[in-house]
């Protein structure tokens, strides 16, 4: 096999009187990029004798490439970057995930969004305002994230966050969400209404899919139910939805966040007393549940869905 200067040598004699067309040109930027050469040494017994003239294009697209990444330009795969690898005795382009394109990816493999707006989809920490309305729970959060992040093996208690509408209770699980994701710890976020109202379509229907969306939710690393208390509440959701979650968390110690408009005392009394009955027993036994996995903290603050 010929090195790669002496087939370059060769190419440049052979179209010496048309140097300016782009064929020469591209030649002539394969020939000034040092990962080529490089690429080119390490393989140069393993590349076959018409390497260059056969993949020119392909070589010339690496080049191309890692040139407008580095200028900031659009690339031809955004999040990737190129890499010469050898494929049957001839150069090839594989495109790597970048290492922001690489947590992306990790994220959305550990998260699990249910019936969530995109806003929070997209909800990062680093841009929460700290006003005095919730800069507790963000402390607070942080201090439970960086905890679950140690991960030690024991139990860390979750928050149950209460404030009024739109003061930014949901964004903040939604933040949290995305940084446990993207440090590969499964979570799921789920809008509980949401959630109670897809679970009663299910029924006669598909009892495989209610099972699956309930295992998920009882065994995921950390769970986030959002607006509890938002819901049309039966004795069905109460006792063989919420209170088996509830139940199967507290007994695995495993990490659990509510938001609401309630506050405890309000949750317990709305429990108590669904369409089918009225029994404060079974809400004080699934409050014992709440108040073991969460910790209580108000968030307050302006409307700012009004705002936006």
């Amino acid at each position: 096999m010929q090195n790669l200067s002496d087939v370059l040598k060769t190419l440049k004699q052979k179209y010496s009187k048309i140097e300016e067309t782009d064929l020469v040109n591209v030649i002539k930027q394969i020939a000034d990029d040092d990962d080529v050469r490089s690429f080119w040494a390490t393989h140069e017994k393993e590349l076959r004798p018409d390497a260059f003239q056969l993949k020119m294009m392909d070589l010339h697209e690496f080049v191309q490439q890692k040139k407008r990444i580095a200028s900031g330009d659009k690339s031809l795969y955004p999040g990737y970057y190129p890499q010469l690898e050898i494929e049957k005795g001839y150069p090839h382009v594989r495109y790597v995930a970048n290492e922001k394109t690489k947590k992306a990816l990790q994220q959305a493999d550990n998260l699990t969004v249910y019936k969530m707006p995109k806003a929070i989809r997209d909800a990062d920490l680093q841009t929460i305002a700290l006003d005095n309305g919730r800069s507790m729970a963000v402390t607070e959060i942080v201090n439970i994230l960086t905890k679950l992040l140690s991960n030690d093996g024991s139990y860390i208690q979750g928050l149950y966050l209460s404030g009024e509408f739109g003061v930014g209770k949901t964004y903040l699980m939604g933040a949290l969400a995305n940084a446990l994701a993207a440090n590969n710890i499964s979570v799921m976020l789920l809008h509980f209404p949401s959630f109670a109202v897809d679970l009663k379509q299910t029924i006669g229907k598909n009892n495989s899919m209610r099972e699956t969306l309930i295992n998920q939710a009882k065994n995921t690393s950390v769970l986030i139910l959002d607006d509890l208390g938002a819901e049309n509440l039966s004795m069905w959701i109460r006792d063989d939805i919420l209170g088996v979650i509830l139940e199967y968390r507290m007994q695995n110690e495993l990490t659990t966040f509510i938001t609401s408009n309630f506050d405890m005392n309000e949750m317990e009394k709305y429990l108590s007393e669904t369409r089918d009955d009225r029994d404060p027993g079974k809400a004080a036994r699934l409050m014992q549940r709440v108040k073991f996995l969460t910790k209580f903290m108000v968030v307050s603050g302006k409307n700012r869905r009004l705002e936006n």
